[in-house]
């Protein structure tokens, strides 16, 4: 009996079949008989790989080297010229899109006859990936009249055949038992071929599972269906419990066969490969993505995914939820023009920039749900979820920074101007000046130069780029090279640098150094560095006081509200991680209108700079003073494990401050209000809270009388 594939007329329904099938031959009708037929397999990355059944001889009464090598057209120089014309003309000449094929053509036997043939083959994957390989049997239909019996026992060549396949083979017979496998097969499942054999497709000692983990039934195992619906079945993904209890994964392929030229059912080829760790890079992938969505969510910092195309908020986490003051399902049906107040399709050109450079950083004002706007800085980046492009973007909350940016700013531009006065001072005076050869190391000096540490000339030598080194701030000398280098590699035009010489009498001097590298060498080298010395100690010291000012109370000395506003954040988050307190009093001073009324602002102003000094020695070192503001302090105490300590303060306080005074010969008498509002261990309490029960604690004890203390706290 011989066996092959359906032939099927439309290529678009042929499906993978299996890696190898069993073909055999028997007598035919009348007493005549076939050549059994020949298997051949085609490595088509490697020809040299290919083989064929030794039958060759026996059918077409050629040797094998006559074929040489073996290829895909290999048996065209020996077929009917009309055939390979009719074949040509309906493209069936090679393996194209198609995974099988049946054709029927006539070959030229080396005695002279045609003989008719069959060919049924298909084309697997071979080796590593994207590589191929062609199987296949050519039977003649034509009656040999002179059989060699020897040569019907073809059972050592088709187990050749199986055993070379790389994938799993099981072949079931019509009524869907195992007939025969491959060591593949057999491999993969854990099981011997005498184990597997008679082993029916519906046999729940597979315990096989589809690719969600369901139970896979015996009627849709992919060889049931494949004999039930009489057509090929591919691409099923299972999973097969070996005996060893481990699990294999195998996407399998079921072609059904049919008696040749007949439309009886015969069996069918079941080929399968190992996807284990196919499976397993899915799992792991299934696992970041599940770590990724819990980094996204706990993260403290704003995050938000956008879609780009459309700008909606696809996905946002708690920290976003609660920054913009919206539920999770509303912000995650906002767009992102909702929030951010650009105009002008900046947000479009923003989100285009994302994608198109794979990560920016933006600045921009974003609305929140009570209205207030913020400024924010946005770090975005291009990601990629299930096959389409987002953008993920984290956002920073910079309104505070900004202020305080501007406000430096606007320091910085009166330093700038005091430091160009002073530049222009200085170069109208005699200026250091250095000459050095960097081949060397030699330096030529100034007496000015010198001058400027407190020494002569002569007390520098020998002078070189050692001495001057050996003279720098430890500190200074990194920022030194670095300016050097970028100079030399072209980065910057010339070398300017501001660094710390030490001097004579053991202070260091801030100076200013201006050069420029004037020769070069042919390769491009620096020889020579030319430049300018200037002490510009003056303008570092100005520019220190311009910070102290921007940061104190010019009148009493003491810090002014916004250094204390920064004292008391930092306060709050160091005394929450370590379990203490925090006490905000605020003082005001009673009768203080009556004094000025009374006696001029002077005089109100020189009592207000001796309170400022009177309250410095009531409290501990580490607490913080300042002057709020008017006849208003503010004293912050940190790690406050008892509030009484900051209740016997503010006893000492009165009374320090309940005493008559001397001033400018006026005798003044006034009295202090105080409130304490304290954290009472609360962590990240907002600094407006403390502020506001400080404050309706003052108000109280105005209330009661003045002169007096209360509090609240922060509970």
């Amino acid at each position: 009996m011989k066996t092959g594939f359906k032939p099927d007329s439309s290529l678009k329904e042929k499906s993978e079949i299996a890696q190898d099938v069993a073909v055999t031959a028997s007598p035919g009708d009348g007493g005549c008989s076939w050549a059994e037929p020949l298997l051949y397999f085609i490595d088509l990355s490697c020809p040299a790989k290919s083989s064929m059944s030794p039958n060759l001889e026996f059918m077409l009464g050629y040797d094998i080297a006559d074929i040489g090598e073996i290829t895909d057209g290999w048996w065209m120089k020996f077929a009917h010229p009309d055939d390979v014309r009719a074949l040509s003309s309906d493209g069936d000449l090679h393996f194209g899109c198609e995974k099988a094929r049946t054709r029927r053509f006539r070959l030229h036997h080396k005695n002279g006859r045609w003989l008719d043939v069959v060919e049924q083959a298909m084309k697997v994957p071979c080796g590593d990936a994207g590589h191929f390989a062609i199987v296949g049997t050519i039977s003649t239909l034509t009656p040999n009249s002179t059989p060699n019996p020897a040569l019907y026992d073809s059972n050592q060549r088709d187990r050749h055949l199986l055993d070379i396949l790389p994938g799993g083979v099981v072949v079931h017979d019509a009524n869907g038992r195992v007939v025969q496998s491959n060591p593949a097969a057999q491999a993969l499942l854990g099981l011997s071929a005498n184990q597997l054999l008679g082993w029916d497709a519906s046999d729940p000692r597979w315990c096989s599972i589809d690719q969600f983990g369901a139970p896979f039934s015996g009627e849709k195992h992919p060889a049931m269906v494949a004999l039930r619906d009489r057509r090929p079945v591919s691409g099923v993904v299972m999973g097969i419990t070996r005996p060893d209890n481990s699990r294999v994964w195998v996407r399998i392929n079921a072609q059904p066969l049919f008696v040749l030229e007949t439309d009886m059912l015969d069996g069918v080829v079941v080929s399968f490969s190992d996807i284990t760790d196919l499976k397993d890079a899915e799992h792991a992938m299934a696992e970041r993505e599940s770590l990724y969505r819990q980094m996204f969510d706990r993260n403290p910092a704003v995050k938000l995914l956008i879609d780009p195309v459309s700008g909606k908020i696809v996905d946002a986490n708690k920290a976003a939820c609660a920054f913009y003051g919206y539920r999770y399902d509303v912000l995650c049906n906002m767009m992102i023009s909702h929030i951010n107040i650009s105009q002008g399709g900046v947000i479009s050109k923003s989100l285009q920039d994302a994608i198109g450079n794979g990560s920016a950083v933006f600045s921009f004002q974003h609305r929140l749900a009570s209205g207030a706007v913020r400024d924010v800085r946005v770090h975005s980046g291009r990601i990629r979820l299930n096959g389409r492009e987002y953008i993920n973007s984290i956002v920073f909350d910079i309104t505070e920074r900004n202020e305080y940016e501007r406000r430096l700013i606007e320091a910085n531009r009166q330093l700038q101007l005091e430091r160009q006065r002073l530049d222009e001072i200085i170069r109208a005076t005699n200026s250091g000046t250095w000459e050095w050869n960097i081949q060397t190391g030699d330096m030529r000096l100034n007496d000015r130069w010198a001058d400027i540490i407190g020494y002569t000339l002569e007390e520098l030598s020998p002078c070189n780029v050692d001495r001057w080194i050996s003279l720098c701030h430890p500190d200074d000398i990194g920022t030194i090279n670095a300016l050097l280098a970028r100079h030399f590699d072209h980065e910057i035009d010339q070398f300017d640098c501001e660094y710390r010489l030490l001097h004579k009498d053991g202070n260091w001097v801030w100076v200013l150094d201006r050069g420029k590298v004037f020769e070069w060498s042919d390769e491009g080298a620096p020889l020579r560095l030319s430049g300018t010395h200037s002490d510009i100690t003056p303008a570092k010291e100005m520019e220190e006081r311009i910070r102290h000012m921007a940061l104190s109370d010019p009148l009493t000395g003491l810090a002014n509200r916004h250094q204390f506003d920064d004292r008391l954040s930092s306060a709050i988050d160091r005394c929450a991680s370590a379990g203490q307190n925090v006490v905000l009093m605020l003082l005001d001073l009673d009768h203080f209108k009556e004094v000025n009324d009374t006696f001029g602002h002077p005089v109100g102003d020189a009592l207000l700079v001796d309170v400022a000094q009177g309250l410095q020695t009531q409290f501990r070192g580490g607490d913080f003073i300042a002057r709020l503001g008017g006849d208003e302090f503010a004293v912050l105490l940190s790690d406050v494990t008892d509030i009484s300590i900051a209740q016997k303060a503010a006893r000492r306080v009165i009374q320090e401050i309940d005493r008559p005074r001397q001033i400018e010969g006026n005798m003044v008498h006034v009295g202090v209000s105080i409130g304490i509002s304290i954290s009472a261990g609360m962590a990240d309490i907002p600094p407006k809270v403390l502020y506001r029960n400080a404050d309706r604690a003052l108000y109280q004890a105005k209330e009661d009388g003045r002169n007096t203390y209360r509090t609240i706290d922060a509970l």
